[in-house]
């Protein structure tokens, strides 16, 4: 469970600069090529803040920016996803549906929506008393 949510976290980094830029500003967030870097909470070391030096200004309409930001996203975290080194098993589905997952899930949060139905599981379940959170594949057949 640990090494799911360390993927996660990092990939939301990269998601919500790309969402909250395309929805707010002309821009879309290439991770890479604009120099994405986040900020780690000192004792949690999850991502608290991000920043990016080049964004790609745009004139295009929010649906388009968006677009265009979810494919320049998807460019990068397919890579970071498929190239994280993991102590545990994270198989390549689970590594590709969590970018795709990520990314609308930072959307549709975004958008005041609720939490679309996931590809990839975060296993939290795992945890004493806890139960599959929303949107978790292990509950698609329930």
């Amino acid at each position: 469970m640990p090494s799911a949510f360390v993927l996660q976290w990092t990939l939301e980094a990269a998601a919500e600069a790309g969402v909250h830029a395309a929805r707010h500003h002309p821009w879309v967030v290439h991770p890479v090529e604009s120099g994405l870097s986040f900020e780690l909470q000192p004792s949690q070391l999850y991502p608290v803040a991000a920043q990016f030096e080049r964004p790609r200004v745009t004139t295009e309409p929010l649906d388009d920016r968006l677009e265009a930001a979810r494919a320049a996203y998807r460019v990068d975290a397919l890579e970071l996803a498929l190239g994280y080194r993991s102590p545990v098993r994270l198989g390549q589905h689970t590594r590709r549906a969590m970018v795709d997952d990520v990314w609308a899930m930072t959307l549709a949060r975004a958008s005041g929506q609720r939490p679309p139905a996931r590809g990839s599981c975060c296993f939290i379940y795992v945890l004493p008393g806890v139960h599959e959170c929303s949107g978790c594949p292990r509950l698609a057949g329930a």
